[in-house]
């Protein structure tokens, strides 16, 4: 459990460091796209912690069967993508589509750096030997 924990503690901490990279070069291109990208990788970010630490839940329990149904947390997740993809879309009435296509990468940062830490296995402990 010590390692589900880990990993979603390092993916937030790396998630939010390079969603407020990205916003201020974005910032620097435009003020839509900048706050587009930080509004999609927090919205992001938050789903994905909620996420994995329903997984975390899950996997401690020791339950042997998991009974499917839908999830207040789940309907929770995709109600804040819609409302990121919503406000960047309207951040703007003038350049919609960038915001909109910013909020849409935002939202992808946690992602990309899910599959960085898969690659590298940074958020693992190193064993001594």
């Amino acid at each position: 459990m010590e390692t589900l924990r880990r990993f979603r503690l390092v993916t937030v901490r790396l998630s939010l460091m390079a969603t407020a990279l990205l916003a201020l070069l974005g910032y620097a291109f435009s003020r839509t796209v900048g706050f587009s990208l930080l509004l999609g990788g927090l919205g992001g970010t938050l789903v994905f912690w909620i996420d994995a630490y329903r997984l975390e839940k899950l996997a401690s329990s020791g339950q042997k069967q998991v009974k499917f149904g839908v999830s207040v947390w789940g309907l929770a997740g995709l109600g804040i993508y819609v409302l990121v993809l919503h406000r960047g879309y309207t951040l703007d009435p003038d350049a919609a589509i960038p915001g909109l296509l910013a909020a849409a990468g935002g939202l992808f940062i946690v992602r990309a750096v899910c599959a960085a830490l898969g690659l590298t296995g940074l958020d693992l402990r190193k064993r001594e030997d």
